[in-house]
């Protein structure tokens, strides 16, 4: 780590500063940023032999505008599944093992089979033979064994498969604990899968029936969440991310986010969103602050859960599911005093929001998050006139967008993601990966949105919703600190905070493929040399 009171940073500089969009040279002083602009007179305002960091291109520090930070520390305590293709194309977007650092203590195995989820489980059964409870991410699309064969692979322990961040798969000792029988009704906003004869399968739709589990496994403690938090902090800093919303985080997070902040080890700037926390009490500074309220109103594309107008093709009239009813949504809107940051995918769920937001008119800004499948041009219109900002997640496209084909076609799946449209309705959207799971990559982001490709299919999907390198880089920078929150990040201008990352390539590049390649070189926060390769 680099700590001083001066830093020169040169080379290529895009500042996202529409008065200054090119610079050859950034000072630093402190942690600020105190000159941009040639080089001879920048270096005239340091005193010399400060040091100095030369980069090919110079960006400002990247911002997510949703990255689970705490969930992608979680994921090195835990089993890590994924479908073979969606593995092997994470690591081609990226140029490397995406979250590689994150896994190193569990067991990663592919799974394109329910038996090699039944294996994979197995085996760390067999490498962690204390444990009462075994946890394991699974963000593929592969098909995935009943209770009864993941109980085969751990007799006796409690084996709960997190799905995508929405559902779970668990054996059955865990129904048991759960004291989930054929008599246990499904709770409000949540499905408990059975079979023909009323026995439940395993699987547990949305957050509200995998609650059920959850609340007989015992808690994280708070140096756990403190771990996570670490750890997810150097893979953020390794993208060049200096700022990321964390989406969804309980009372026990924003402990450790508190404890962390008053202690100084927050090395990236963090806007946590609480999720049903009525009164958070967070220590807010520079680099952590309190964001909107995180509510989930609907499922996933990906997962078949999204809440559309129109029925799931294949199903017998079956819209998706609504986590959440219409006045607990408005209760929520009125009572969040930052206002809310809204899980809606499907089209009708966007309208619903949008139906209580113009009803409530809450004085907080509020925006959608992923709001990809299907969303009307009016309901983009509404979405400006309301002043309602879009989250959205190029990556998540690159991972789910071949799962979109099978389920709803080829044409609805490349309309999937409308990031040229959301745009060009005046509609305020900031970059995000929806990490871990999708690539965590701010470089891997904006080629997915130049380029509209997505893994096991040949060509671009929906290309007509693909939109300009500048476009892609402003997801990234200045759109997704306005979502988040931190207008004077995501740009280099004299007075703002020294976020800066350097890159081996352009991110205005007129070749996106090159974004594959490209590296990060180093991370500032702060005017702390936080990550360098």
């Amino acid at each position: 780590m680099v700590s001083g009171p001066f830093l020169l940073v040169t080379g290529h500089v895009r500042t996202q500063d529409p008065e200054r969009p090119v610079a050859e040279a950034v000072a630093v002083a402190g942690s600020r940023i105190v000159a941009v602009g040639d080089l001879a007179s920048v270096r005239r305002r340091l005193p010399a032999g400060t040091p100095v960091l030369d980069a090919p291109f110079v960006a400002p520090g990247f911002v997510d505008s949703h990255v689970h930070v705490l969930w992608a520390g979680r994921a090195a305590t835990r089993l890590a599944l994924s479908s073979a293709a969606g593995a092997a194309g994470a690591m081609s977007a990226t140029g490397g093992a995406a979250g590689a650092s994150l896994s190193a203590s569990g067991i990663a195995g592919a799974s394109p089979s329910a038996g090699g989820v039944v294996g994979a489980v197995a085996r760390f059964a067999a490498a962690h033979p204390d444990r009462e409870w075994i946890e394991a991410d699974f963000h593929g699309d592969g098909p995935l064994p009943s209770a009864a064969e993941l109980e085969s692979a751990a007799p006796g322990v409690g084996v709960v498969i997190d799905i995508k961040g929405h559902d779970a798969l668990v054996n059955e000792t865990a129904l048991r604990r759960a004291g989930i029988g054929a008599d246990t009704p499904d709770p409000p906003g949540g499905r408990i899968e059975r079979s023909g004869d009323g026995v439940a399968t395993g699987l547990l739709v949305e957050h509200p029936a995998v609650a059920l589990v959850r609340a007989v496994m015992p808690d994280a403690t708070d140096a756990d969440r403190a771990e996570w938090i670490r750890v997810a902090q150097s893979e953020l800093v390794r993208h060049g991310i200096t700022t990321a919303v964390d989406p969804a985080v309980d009372a026990g997070g924003l402990r450790a986010y508190s404890d962390l902040g008053k202690t100084g080890e927050l090395t990236a700037r963090i806007v946590a969103m609480p999720h049903g926390v009525a009164s958070p009490a967070v220590h807010e500074t520079s680099r952590l602050r309190l964001g909107p309220t995180k509510i989930f109103l609907d499922g996933g594309g990906s997962l078949g859960t999204a809440l559309l107008s129109t029925p799931w093709p294949g199903t017998d009239g079956y819209h998706g599911n609504q986590t959440v009813s219409r006045d607990e949504l408005v209760a929520a809107v009125r009572a969040a005093p930052r206002g809310v940051g809204v899980h809606a995918v499907g089209d009708a769920a966007i309208d619903l929001v949008l139906d209580v937001i113009a009803a409530v008119r809450p004085a907080a800004p509020c925006h959608l998050i992923h709001a990809y499948l299907g969303p009307s041009a009016a309901a983009m219109t509404r979405a400006r006139e309301l002043g309602v900002a879009v989250s959205a997640h190029p990556a998540l496209q690159w991972d789910f967008g071949a799962g979109l084909i099978g389920r709803l076609g080829h044409p609805r799946a490349a309309a999937a993601n409308p990031l040229r449209s959301w745009l060009d309705a005046g509609v305020l959207v900031g970059g995000g990966s929806d990490a871990p799971g999708p690539p965590m990559s701010v470089l891997h982001g904006m080629w997915q949105a130049r380029t509209r490709r997505v893994h096991d299919v040949d060509l671009p999907l929906g290309p007509e919703q693909a939109i300009t390198a500048a476009e892609a880089f402003d997801l990234f920078t200045a759109g997704a600190a306005a979502v988040a929150g931190f207008g004077s990040t995501g740009r280099i201008r004299v007075g703002d905070p020294a976020d800066l990352v350097a890159l081996t390539v352009d991110p205005l590049t007129p070749v996106a493929d090159e974004l594959r390649t490209g590296r990060v070189l180093a991370t500032i926060v702060d005017g702390v040399v936080r990550y360098s390769e």
